[in-house]
């Protein structure tokens, strides 16, 4: 698969691709640096079609993909040729951005919030969905990860569009956590259409952080 290398962090990449790539697949990852090439086994976090912006809010769909790949299991040498990739740039892990994690008080949240601080996030867990606005714009939330159940009715809509509706919260990625089997067509192309991005439960530490550095780097 031909593609365009657009981001690249610790643990993983982001690259634009004329072909859709399922989630979860994995795949095989060259990177032409010098002195050589180095090769990674990823596995695809998150495919998303690529939209461009025109005047009048009018959206222009382009023939491609932005795909998000997680590394799996990089060797030594690998993360050491990384590390001097990313090594001086204004790198998610130095700026400590804060995230609103919006969610049940379930295992999910939990580890959403441990991943996070581990990762050097600063997460805030709210279980009250009527809060979200007034404390992503309090603690000055660089991105929000939505952890609510997706039921048939959809009731999570509300809040995911209070989030867009909202000018402090409006530009912000928003990621949302949703089972396989929870997910209608209906649920993909609202998610879709609204620029929301989809995180398959479950997922790996990895996946989060990838999915979440890509979200705030694409939005900077």
């Amino acid at each position: 698969m031909e593609c365009t290398l657009s981001d690249l962090s610790t643990t993983g990449a982001g690259v634009r691709a004329r072909d859709e790539m399922a989630l979860g697949r994995e795949v095989l990852l060259k990177l032409e640096v010098e002195p050589k090439p180095i090769t990674v086994n990823v596995k695809v976090a998150r495919c998303e079609p690529v939209d461009v912006a025109l005047p009048g809010a009018a959206v222009w769909r382009q023939p491609g993909y932005a795909i998000g790949l997680s590394f799996i299991s990089p060797s030594a040498e690998v993360k050491d040729v990384i590390r001097q990739l990313t090594r001086g740039a204004a790198g998610i892990e130095q700026s400590s951005p804060r995230v609103l994690v919006l969610g049940d008080d379930d295992e999910i949240s939990k580890l959403i919030e441990k991943t996070l601080a581990e990762a050097e996030y600063v997460p805030r867990v709210l279980t009250h969905p009527r809060y979200a606005v007034s404390t992503a714009r309090r603690i000055g939330a660089r991105a929000v990860i939505v952890n609510l159940r997706i039921d048939p009715e959809f009731s999570a809509r509300s809040i995911l569009e209070n989030l867009r509706a909202s000018a402090a919260t409006a530009s912000l990625p928003v990621i949302v956590c949703a089972r396989q089997a929870w997910l209608q067509q209906a649920h993909r192309m609202y998610l879709n259409e609204h620029r929301l991005r989809l995180l398959l439960v479950p997922f790996t530490p990895e996946e989060l952080v990838m999915t979440l550095d890509l979200a705030i780097q694409e939005s900077s």
